[in-house]
């Protein structure tokens, strides 16, 4: 019987001092809205999550102009670029996890305060070869929660994308049959590379006070989009 598999990679102290502050500043001033809870894994009880705007690498084999305007596309000029080229540098390194049949990578600073949380799912791999966070925030107590967990799956037995909005007692049981997996602490400065395998982010805690989890998270998408990008 083949062992399960995680599928998870972690890179610790990931960006230098001075990128770290760039991005960790860029949450202070970029404009974030409420993440909706009526599409995606985001439940009614998953509290008040934030996002910013999302920007797209171009297609592997196109040549990146670092003097393009166009919105939303990497290089932005914006500190998300810091995060998107320091992963691009380590994706050679990354097959055994995301695969190497990507064509772009996404980036999206989302901010998680007290009560946040994100369900159990697993991203659509039609789409997605993979995804990645990386923690912005500059300090984290681990009794403040917004850990990441990431279930165990069998290969060739792999869950539904995620539960139905208000009915998921057939997902839950799925992932009890499991009932075994990881847990990441969101580590300040440390990114996190996720193959298919169904994960959570666990409510952050009010022990947190007025700190928040705040991460650039993004995915590694199969299929080239349409038009210049």
């Amino acid at each position: 019987m083949a062992e399960p598999s995680l599928g998870v990679r972690i890179f610790d102290d990931f960006l230098d001092e001075e990128a770290w502050t760039e991005v960790w500043s860029h949450f202070q001033f970029t404009e974030l809205s409420p993440v909706s809870r009526t599409a995606g894994a985001w439940k009614l009880g998953d509290g008040v999550p934030l996002g910013g705007d999302e920007i797209v690498t171009p297609a592997r084999d196109a040549e990146i102009d670092g003097s393009s305007t166009e919105e939303g596309v990497y290089p932005s000029g914006t500190a998300l670029d810091r995060v998107v080229e320091a992963l691009l540098g380590e994706a050679a390194n990354l097959a055994d996890v995301v695969g190497d049949d990507w064509a772009h990578v996404t980036a999206r600073p989302y901010v998680y305060p007290t009560g946040a949380g994100l369900s159990w799912h697993g991203d659509d791999s039609a789409v997605y070869s993979g995804a990645y966070i990386y923690y912005a925030h500059p300090h984290w107590n681990a009794h403040w929660g917004g850990e990441l967990l990431v279930a165990e799956t069998d290969p060739g037995g792999e869950l539904p994308i995620m539960g139905h909005r208000f009915d998921d007692e057939g997902y839950s049981a799925a992932l009890m049959e499991r009932g075994e997996g990881r847990f990441i602490l969101p580590r300040p400065n440390r990114l996190v590379v996720l193959g298919g395998a169904p994960h959570m982010v666990t409510p952050v805690r009010p022990a947190a006070g007025s700190s928040v989890r705040a991460s650039v998270s993004g995915f590694f998408l199969r299929e080239p989009l349409t038009g210049n990008r």
